[in-house]
């Protein structure tokens, strides 16, 4: 089963932020991700949530996507992304 990170992202500071993906996309791979949508230009078909950039990660399951999240090499990666952007993210799951 497919997981699927949902990232709504707000970049502060661009080079800084520079330094987490290029840290994060080799670990993100390591765990079995990848990107799938990078979009600064969302379309927005109905309601009021405009992302300033939309990101998609694909894992290969949710467990997989908490292990990533809560592994000791993410975590200043996650401290070095909050002090370069704001984000809110979510994680589904496809069932088939």
């Amino acid at each position: 089963m497919s997981a699927f990170v949902v990232i709504d992202l707000d970049i502060a500071g661009p080079e800084g932020f520079r330094q987490y993906v290029e840290g994060a996309g080799p670990l993100i791979e390591r765990f079995g991700g990848r990107n799938i949508i990078t979009d600064e230009n969302a379309l927005v078909l109905e309601g009021d949530w405009k992302p300033s950039t939309l990101v998609i990660h694909e894992f290969p399951d949710r467990e997989t996507v908490q292990r990533f999240w809560d592994s000791p090499e993410y975590q200043p990666l996650k401290d070095l992304r909050r002090k370069h952007s704001t984000v809110k993210v979510v994680v589904g799951e496809n069932p088939s």
